[in-house]
């Protein structure tokens, strides 16, 4: 892939087939060992062999499965959707959605989405310096915000909460953006007060989360 072009994950050739299970599984092993990586020392200061040895496998079987650095993050970035996306279903298709209260339900949701992106931290910060170079990296993610807004204004509205609002899925989906922004920067910059992991700073966002999508106040 030209350093100079920039990366697009609608490119079908990013990434090499992983046919066997034995091959499926180096993959994997590889797209964690990356993501720690990049979390210890960003995109650009990565180099191919620093994944590989944390991975415990030779570059040789680096570039069998992917053509470059470039691509291995295009491929981490599809695990990273794909994941995303099992996580939001698992959690809204829980009966408990329905019957806690609405405030726990959100605390929940930013506990659990806190966890997970603190968890994959190197993602974030290689998914920063690629954007900064111009690469379009942002449209998985935007697709991820969409999805998650769409189960919280179903949610709302099943449990008698939402607005009448005709663009309240807009709304959802620039809350989602900002509590993400929220949990990302104390995550690159530091607690500003409170922690990633602090509860609460998840309970600060969840009624954040639940007042402006259930107030309209303001909007008058």
């Amino acid at each position: 892939m030209d350093p100079g072009e920039p990366l697009t994950a609608a490119d079908p050739a990013w990434a090499k087939p992983a046919y066997q299970q034995r091959s499926r599984q180096q993959r994997d092993r590889l797209l964690k060992a990356g993501e720690r990586v990049f979390a210890e020392k960003g995109f650009w200061q990565a180099h191919v062999a620093d994944i590989a040895s944390r991975a415990g496998c030779s570059v040789g079987s680096f570039y069998r499965r992917f053509q470059d650095k470039e691509a291995f993050f295009l491929s981490l970035q599809v695990d990273m959707a794909a994941h995303a996306e099992e996580n939001i279903a698992r959690f809204f298709d829980d009966p408990a959605c329905l019957t806690d209260p609405v405030l726990e339900v959100f605390i929940r949701l930013v506990r659990n989405t806190a966890r997970t992106m603190r968890g994959i931290e190197g993602y974030y910060r290689a998914l920063f310096e690629l954007s900064l170079r111009g690469h379009d990296v942002w449209p998985p993610m935007r697709r991820i915000e969409v999805l998650e807004a769409q189960r919280i204004v179903d949610l709302l509205r099943r449990r008698g909460v939402a607005l009448d609002d005709a663009e309240l899925e807009a709304h959802a989906q620039f809350a989602i953006r900002g509590l993400h922004g929220q949990i990302i920067s104390s995550m690159q910059h530091g607690p500003g007060p409170y922690a990633t992991d602090d509860p609460r700073l998840h309970r600060e966002l969840a009624v954040q989360l639940l007042r402006y999508l259930t107030q309209d106040a303001w909007r008058s």
